[in-house]
């Protein structure tokens, strides 16, 4: 069975297939894309796509006694006015994907003389109509020295510069997607001026980490945050580079990651379809 969970953004997690608590009608699996076009004689001529935020309706069937259904209702209440009061979404998930969301409405109804059933019908607003599978990879300070051999040996492809054991860190990565992937990417301190290649794109800040500091660069959200070692957070978003961009999408496929090896770091790509896998 494919588990579907809403897990609200103060921690609590909640089964959508469980015993107590089950989707017994709705679903996430319908898109649509809206197309930028320019009307032409006989037709439009299509130069891109956008994709409109997305409301999915879902009744949540509720078992047990009463007061038991009151308790849980209460509880989901809360859990989903919380997400909304701190302006924080939560999420829905389905297998390995997930989407954040809102969810921005609710009715009930007790079904049955005996009280044993209440259906509960939601409004789930998904502002990033995308859903996600996420792969991490996280890379080493002077990986180049403890990093995997056979890549600096054999690489399969001809490079008119050097990879062979230097001061560099040199990775190989693999991702198995038919898109470039936003991603997260949180560079570790001590360093200056971290700059990182991923096949000959280049994402770069300018600025000085000391040791136990860290930047957070969201490509989706287009955002730059520097954390202090006191836990101050800075938004550095002016530092990034101008050459190239910073948010530039990871491509799919076989990856060369190259850096100074004087840092690490940790890369999240987001695997986004507009519904998530069968699996």
């Amino acid at each position: 069975m494919i588990e579907i969970k809403y897990n609200c953004s103060n921690g609590k997690e909640y089964s959508l297939v469980g015993d107590r608590m089950r989707a017994t009608s709705g679903y996430f699996h319908e898109y649509e894309w809206k197309p930028n076009e320019a009307d032409m004689r006989i037709g439009s001529d299509v130069y891109g796509f956008d994709k409109e935020p997305v409301t999915y309706k879902l009744t949540l069937t509720l078992r047990g006694d009463l007061a038991e259904q009151k308790k849980l209702l209460n509880e989901l209440t809360n859990c989903f006015e919380y997400d909304i009061a701190n302006n924080t979404p939560g999420k829905i998930i389905f297998g390995t994907y997930y989407i954040e969301c809102y969810i921005k409405q609710m009715s009930n109804k007790v079904n049955s003389d005996r009280n044993n059933r209440t259906d509960c019908e939601i409004g789930i607003y998904c502002p990033y109509p995308m859903w996600a599978e996420e792969q991490t990879k996280s890379f080493y300070k002077d990986s180049a020295n403890k990093g995997e051999t056979y890549g600096y040996l054999d690489y399969p492809f001809d490079y008119t510069f050097d990879y062979s054991k230097q001061s560099s860190g040199i990775e190989h990565w693999t991702i198995n997607h038919y898109r470039s992937n936003n991603f997260k990417m949180i560079i570790y301190g001590a360093c200056v001026n971290p700059r990182i290649v991923i096949n000959g794109q280049v994402h770069q800040i300018f600025d000085t980490l000391e040791a136990n500091e860290y930047i957070t660069v969201d490509s989706r959200m287009k955002t730059i945050y520097k954390q202090l070692a006191n836990g101050t957070e800075q938004n550095i978003f002016y530092k990034k580079g101008t050459k190239s961009s910073v948010f530039a999408e990871i491509p799919s496929g076989d990856l060369l990651v190259n850096w100074s090896g004087d840092f690490g770091f940790d890369i999240t790509v987001y695997k986004e379809r507009s519904v998530p896998e069968w699996n």
